[in-house]
């Protein structure tokens, strides 16, 4: 089972895929001209990130930094995220990259290839403060290529079952708990479901890893094999698994693929017309700030195993920095207890390092946040590998497609795995 020993955004969302030939075709640019010349003898560095809840976190950190380094500047550089993978894109055909920026695990094999990325591995081996122990395995694997760690793991993000404590409140029903398994979660579904109020009993739709991987792994099924050169979408667990999801949409528990089309998952959770959502830890300050939302958390049920999906982001240099020293001494602060303690109180994520996470679940002491940590311990990573880019677009066309009931699961499922295949093979 292609499980990396340890694991989040889950983030959240995969990011505009950049061109592997535009970036390799730029050399390195080592004497290039960079916005972070020596500004009055003090070496000038660019830190570049895309969430701007985030923003205040890093200047925390930054400033910590620079006060034990007084002869090293950083200026955090905010980009949405719609913005953030074309912009780097740009800078990266233009040789002209930040110093430092926030990696995706879905873009370091792009990176990677392009010859963007400086490779961290010797550096890490050295060094008294980086130690990769501290983190995640998994997450240390999304950004090792071929042996050759390229970013130091930032954060993680886990998935819990969100649900709402007035629709339970109001049918007399016990709140989830860490004993639910798939039947309790779709006996429940059934019971909250009030279709004459607009009420949903679970949200349940396919938008790759966000909402549908944690499912296929708990059924002991699988995306792609280990060796990343066939598709599992054709193995019986995870076909036994994607029916069971679209069995909710059929019995009208879940709204559907064409709901989704008009109001997100989020905005039925949120004005109180769904009972339960699978949700990333990243939505705990935007589900708190809801007023009149009266809502807490539980792990997601249990299948054959106990599965959840843990991504992390993490921290890079670029390969034609002209300040790879001071780059490196500033990532390696930021791999570190003190930074990872500093990024956890702010409250947007939850720090990757190992025994930091505290902080984090003190924020939010009107749920039980704690478990988003604990998932970490039974977490999948995403299929980050090497090949993803050239059949996400497919996966999802056709799961598109069974959700939406224009194409029978097994059939669709095992269609599917051949299309993926024929894209492996070449």
């Amino acid at each position: 089972m292609y499980k990396k020993k340890l694991e989040k955004l889950l983030a959240a969302g995969l990011g505009i895929m950049i061109g592997i030939t535009a970036l390799a075709g730029c050399g390195n640019g080592s004497d290039s001209v960079k916005s972070g010349e020596e500004e009055g003898g003090k070496v000038t560095l660019t830190f570049s990130i895309w969430d701007k809840l985030q923003q205040e976190g890093m200047q925390d950190m930054v400033n910590a930094f620079e006060k034990q380094n007084p002869d090293i500047n950083v200026k955090v550089e905010y980009t949405p995220w719609e913005q953030y993978w074309t912009k780097l894109q740009a800078s990266g055909t233009s040789d002209s990259l930040p110093d430092i920026f926030w990696m995706h695990p879905e873009q370091v094999y792009t990176y990677v290839d392009g010859e963007k990325l400086l490779d961290l591995t010797d550096r890490i081996e050295k060094s008294s403060i980086a130690d990769l122990s501290k983190f995640p395995q998994n997450i240390n694997d999304d950004f090792n290529v071929e042996g050759k760690q390229y970013a130091i793991p930032k954060d993680y993000s886990t998935f819990g079952l969100w649900y709402n404590k007035d629709i339970f409140d109001a049918r007399g029903m016990d709140y989830p708990d860490d004993t639910w398994d798939w039947d309790k979660l779709k006996e429940a579904a059934g019971q909250l479901t009030d279709k004459e109020k607009g009420i949903y009993g679970l949200l349940v739709q396919y938008n790759t890893n966000d909402a549908a991987y944690h499912y296929i792994w708990q059924n002991e099924g699988e995306i792609i094999s280990e060796d990343e050169a066939k598709s599992l979408f054709d193995d019986a667990n995870t076909i036994d698994a994607v029916k069971y999801m679209v069995d909710f949409i059929e019995n009208g528990y879940s709204p559907t693929m064409t709901d989704y089309a008009n109001t997100t998952a989020d905005q039925y959770f949120e004005s109180g017309k769904a009972a339960m959502h699978i949700g990333g830890s990243w939505m705990a300050s935007e589900y708190m700030g809801i007023e009149g939302l009266n809502c807490d958390v539980a792990p997601l049920t249990k299948g054959k195993i106990r599965a959840d999906l843990c991504g992390g982001m993490g921290y890079s240099i670029a390969a034609n920095t002209p300040h790879p020293e001071e780059a490196w001494k500033f990532v390696e602060y930021l791999s570190g207890e003190e930074a990872n303690t500093i990024q956890s109180k702010s409250g947007a994520a939850i720090s990757a390092y190992k025994g930091t996470q505290t902080s984090w679940v003190e924020r939010f002491p009107k749920i039980n946040a704690q478990v988003f940590v604990d998932a970490s311990e039974y977490g999948f990573s995403s299929q980050y590998c090497a090949t993803r880019s050239e059949w996400v677009n497919i996966e999802e066309d056709y799961m598109t497609q069974i959700f939406s009931g224009t194409l029978p699961v097994e059939e669709g499922c095992k269609e599917l795995a051949e299309k993926i295949n024929e894209v492996l093979q070449k």
